[in-house]
């Protein structure tokens, strides 16, 4: 989505974003200490990104350096903080911390520019992580940083990206729903923008509430200007989400596999229809692998799967998280079932990720990479105990 953006404008809420950045912690005393770190250093940064001029006026150069500097230093202390949890919230803290080390050295060359678009990368992790589990809690600071005048004018399709990253959730689903009413918001463009994707995450995951949900979509397959490719998958996503209002019994990676069906379905149309479910599963599955000690196999099942739904619905580039999910879940249990389909899918996604034009280049260090945890199955499975007789 950040593309259809303009910089300038994208940095207003990019870089509010990153304030909130450390909160997926926030019970955490250590998480809070890294993050009062993070706030002093874009309370610097963030009046001076709004405005291309204020951001490359050599007059700012130094307070921006030191403030970069600030910033990578906590957002590294985050990441570090952040392999003590599991396997999406140590990726996407990691992604946080590489961000201010890659805009440094664009803002040391004299290219504010691309620093600033840098960025853009941060709100994608920002919402990626704070749309993955339920979060009823008030969230003050973010409520302050958006009654800025300068944020509340931005289009609602804009807003919304930070009203998701500073955990403003109800104010997101409103505002999601302001968008499905508005007769200048196309339907089709509603679709391509991620909007739908975007308020079902917060619904399912956050505010866990399918009804709610119904109900506006219902409001949006009356609309006149929805296409009919929409149709159907409009009414397949308006079932899934009455089906989840009465959720089926058994342990949690059960419900998820239930809702996700078979792993190697061929049909990419598929994925569109079953995007409730999709989300849904995921949201089971990451609340399950957050909530603490669970047998080996079922956190490697669990993140298998995880891996499945980013591989199917995924829609961010930047905070995608389908390799870490993957190898989390071969690392978790490599002599187990879900070893060989988990690096399957990996490799896949590897390949296709260094296929293009001039044929598949695959670095040297990614393939040695894939190598060893090939190993590490092979491994495994030789030293595995023969079963009792």
């Amino acid at each position: 989505m950040l593309g259809k953006r303009t910089i300038g404008r994208a940095s207003i809420w990019i870089a509010t974003a990153v304030l909130i950045a450390a909160s997926a912690g926030a019970d955490d005393p250590e998480a809070r200490i890294i993050m009062s770190e993070i706030v002093e250093a874009m309370q610097v940064l963030l009046p001076l990104s709004l405005a291309d001029d204020r951001f490359a006026d050599p007059a700012n150069r130094q307070p921006i350096l030191d403030a970069l500097e600030k910033l990578a230093k906590h957002a590294e202390k985050l990441s570090r903080h952040g392999t003590t949890r599991d396997a999406g919230y140590a990726h996407l803290s990691d992604s946080l911390a590489r961000a201010p080390v890659s805009i440094r050295p664009r803002f040391d060359a004299g290219r504010p520019m691309q620093a600033r678009f840098l960025l853009g990368h941060i709100t994608e992790t920002c919402v990626a992580c704070h749309s993955r589990l339920p979060d009823s809690r008030p969230h003050p600071l973010g409520e302050r940083l958006l009654s800025d005048p300068v944020i509340a004018a931005l289009p609602a399709d804009e807003r919304v990206n930070l009203e998701v990253a500073t955990r403003q959730f109800e104010r997101a689903l409103v505002t999601y729903e302001e968008i499905f009413a508005d007769p200048a918001s196309s339907v089709g463009s509603i679709d391509l923008d991620g909007i739908f994707e975007g308020y079902l995450e917060v619904s399912l995951r956050v505010n866990e509430d399918p009804q709610r949900a119904i109900g506006h979509l219902e409001k949006l397959a009356e609309r006149p200007d929805l296409p009919p490719r929409l149709q159907p998958d409009l009414r397949t996503w308006i079932l899934s989400l009455e089906s989840l209002s009465h959720p089926g019994e058994g342990a949690p990676v059960d419900q998820a596999r239930r809702l996700i069906g078979p792993t190697n379905d061929p049909d990419p149309m598929s994925d569109r229809a079953a995007l409730v479910r999709l989300i849904a599963a995921s949201g089971i599955l990451h609340r399950f692998v957050a909530s603490g000690p669970a047998s080996a196999r079922s956190i490697a099942e669990a993140y298998y799967l995880l891996g499945v739904v980013e591989s199917r619905i995924g829609r961010s580039f930047w905070a995608s998280q389908i390799e870490q999910f993957l190898e989390a879940s071969i690392r978790t249990d490599p002599a187990g079932p879900f070893a060989d389909d988990a690096f399957t899918l990996l490799d896949e996604f590897v390949t296709l990720g260094f296929t293009g034009s001039a044929g598949t280049n695959i670095p040297i260090d990614v393939a040695e990479h894939m190598n060893e945890l090939q190993e590490l199955i092979a491994t495994a499975r030789r030293d595995e105990p023969a079963p009792s007789p």
